[in-house]
């Protein structure tokens, strides 16, 4: 089979191996689509990893199953989650699940740029969902970025009537507007540099979209009657961002840093502020079963727009053009690979 395998950032080579044999409760699925994470492009990230195949939203269909698998079959369509905690040690225990040891040791074979994957039975038991014929491959690939945001959303805590802040407007932010919109956020600003972005904050659901060059916080108090915010959701990676993320929140608010910093970095605060002002600072980390099937319901009642989100798609042989693409941060969103 063929496989886009991931050696630098600027090296990545189509490439052929086995395809992968399965075993006792596991599932060959051939993938249809497979979506381009910003994960992907953070190269101290995925650096350590390399040589390798990336992508870790995959749907696609069943081709072969293992003994002792009951609830599939061959020609199933479904999605697969690349992680499942094993819902019995300490931090599953408190709902912590993907600091779960198990969680981060399970993954897919060899990765979803690839024209087939094998599945390892605890995922097969867990976090394999059987699609419905109205959703597509390529919608069925954000099931997982939906799923992350959904875990994010609940922690940021938001109450029927809050406003809401959202730094960064590409994939995850826009999923993030449409979440706080059906958690019943009075009003929902956003802030990117991207005009594109910020066009598409104001279609999905943002009342206001303001460019980040502009001073922000003028906007949002002139807004909001002088206040900050109730809840900020900053979905850029970026010490920068973090910052004004604080600079943003209001009394009794909570700053949810969905993207990761470089492991260097440091976000200078003032524990002072904190405390008077009582603002919690919290993060979020992938994804549970629990939130994937939470997901695929939202997005099949409509709830979600994801269609919209999808602005390229590219085949194994061009996902180094992918990368390039998403890369650039411009007129593009969710880019989604299709062996």
């Amino acid at each position: 089979m063929k496989v886009a395998r991931y050696y630098s950032r600027h090296d990545i080579r189509l490439e052929e191996m086995p395809v992968p044999r399965i075993g006792p409760g596991e599932l060959l699925v051939q993938v249809k689509a497979c979506g381009l994470c910003g994960s992907d492009l953070m190269e101290w990230y995925v650096q350590e990893k390399a040589p390798a195949v990336l992508g870790h939203e995959p749907a696609g269909v069943v081709a072969q199953v293992g003994e002792r698998v009951e609830n599939f079959q061959i020609g199933d369509r479904v999605f697969v989650h690349h992680h499942v905690p094993c819902f019995t040690c300490h931090h599953c225990l408190r709902g912590h699940y993907t600091l779960c040891k198990t969680f981060k040791a399970t993954h897919i074979d060899p990765g979803g740029f690839a024209e087939y994957i094998r599945v390892p039975a605890l995922n097969v038991e867990r976090d394999v969902l059987k699609l419905p014929s109205d959703l597509s491959f390529d919608e069925a690939t954000l099931i997982e970025p939906v799923a992350t945001c959904i875990r994010g959303i609940e922690r940021a805590g938001i109450q029927t009537g809050d406003t809401v802040v959202v730094i960064g407007t590409g994939v995850t932010g826009l999923i993030h507007i449409q979440l706080a919109r059906i958690r019943g956020a009075g009003m929902i600003m956003a802030t990117d540099f991207s005009p594109f972005r910020l066009k598409m904050a104001r279609r999905l659901g943002a009342d206001e979209a303001i460019a980040a060059s502009e001073d922000v916080l003028a906007w949002l108090k002139k807004l909001n009657k002088g206040k900050g915010a109730d809840a900020v959701i900053v979905t850029a990676g970026s010490i920068e961002a973090m910052e004004q993320g604080l600079a943003l929140a209001g009394k009794g608010a909570t700053v949810l840093l969905f993207a990761p910093s470089p492991p260097g970095a440091t976000l200078p605060v003032s524990p002072y502020h904190l405390l008077f002002s009582e603002i919690t600072i919290t993060g979020t980390y992938s994804c549970s079963p629990l939130e994937t099937r939470q997901a695929l319901s939202l997005i099949q009642a409509g709830r979600i727009n994801v269609k919209d989100l999808i602005t390229h798609r590219f085949d194994l042989a061009g996902v180094g053009k992918a990368f390039d693409l998403a890369a650039q941060a411009g007129e593009s969103l969710k880019i989604v690979i299709t062996p």
